[in-house]
């Protein structure tokens, strides 16, 4: 009787701790929950089974004084240290970081940044100024949009942007730009995005740099298309970034032109609306599952105009995997993942 309950608490025990230990791994995601469910439900598992097999041995060795189950349960721990030695380190490095700068609690929500940029869009395309600068500043003070793109957004709308705080170094690149040093601030900037390519703020402000400083578009869109390449950079901040550089590229335009936004699918991809397009489409393809065109055009979408030939494939193979389209409808869909990746090669 002992056993048995000494068992059930230890299997308990070590399910509640593996499950909160679980959610230290380093490869969790946070952008598809049932992956994430799943890897971890996978190591709980495995954890539990290896510790069922190391209390057994314990066990024996404690009531029978079995050697040789004495020697087993090192052979069972020892697999257990291997599989939680990458969260354990990953706890040991949050708890560090916790004692000398404290972290933000709150849940992440990888598309967050996104929502907030199509909503601020939104207002100004609907010319709803006033809302659209408290957002900016509601925005400013929650730190969840970059720097860059919230005072580039302030200045369309005729606000002089407020000091926000920026990262030492990309406030030396901003003093350096603003008294024309702009070789220096050019060669700083370069230098942080070698550091991190995914860089928001330094890739936004050098782009500006190229673009209305030195009347090199050209070198802004190749930044623009270096950091279209970086995983996790939310679609809206490209939108973003490509209407800016057209905009600076013409020193004429000095503030934003609320414009109604197309109506269309085909204009919103002539006008670079892509994100709203991407979201049409996604919404339409879950809505009716058996409409073909609309699952072909959003992954010739993510293929031609974004440049995500692994996001397009993805879609293709759901495609290949839906009951509801034809043989033919599928070696279409084969035959245009083809064409979108040689073109891709031809670019390249």
């Amino acid at each position: 009787m002992l056993f048995f309950l000494a068992n059930i608490v230890v299997l308990a025990l070590a399910t509640v701790a593996s499950w909160w230990l679980s959610g230290y791994d380093a490869k969790l995601t946070g952008e598809n929950e049932r992956k994430d469910f799943i890897r971890r439900a996978i190591r709980c598992g495995i954890t539990l089974f290896l510790v069922e097999l190391t209390f057994w041995s314990l066990w024996r060795y404690w009531r029978y004084g079995d050697q040789a189950s004495g020697m087993a349960y090192l052979i069972f721990a020892l697999p257990l240290v291997l599989l939680w030695c990458g969260c354990l380190g990953e706890l040991c490095s949050h708890a560090f970081h916790g004692l000398i700068d404290p972290e933000d609690r709150r849940r992440f929500d990888p598309h967050k940044s996104r929502r907030d940029l199509d909503m601020l869009a939104s207002l100004v395309r609907n010319g709803r100024k006033e809302e659209a600068i408290q957002l900016c500043r509601m925005l400013q003070e929650s730190g969840d949009v970059s720097v860059a793109t919230l005072d580039t957004m302030l200045e369309r709308l005729g606000v002089k942007p407020d000091d926000a705080p920026m990262p030492k170094p990309l406030a030396e690149a901003y003093q350096l730009r603003s008294r024309g040093k702009l070789s220096e601030a050019e060669a700083m900037l370069n230098s942080l995005l070698m550091a991190n390519p995914a860089n928001v703020d330094a890739a936004l402000m050098l782009m500006r740099l190229y673009a209305q400083d030195l009347h090199r578009s050209d070198k802004a869109s190749e930044v623009l298309r270096s950091l279209e390449q970086q995983p996790h950079i939310a679609r809206a901040h490209i939108e973003f970034a490509r209407r800016s550089i057209d905009e600076w590229s013409h020193p004429s335009v000095k503030q934003i032109v609320a414009e109604a936004q197309p109506e269309s699918l085909d204009a919103l991809l002539a006008k670079g609306y892509f994100g709203t397009a991407i979201e049409m489409l996604e919404q339409k393809a879950r809505e009716q599952p058996s409409d073909f065109d609309s699952s072909l055009k959003l992954a010739e979408t993510h293929a031609r105009y974004c440049g995500n030939i692994k996001r397009a494939e993805k879609i293709i193979q759901q495609i290949e995997a839906n009951p509801a389209f034809s043989p033919e409808q599928i070696k279409l869909a084969e035959t245009k993942l083809k064409e979108w990746r040689e073109a891709r090669l031809h670019r390249s």
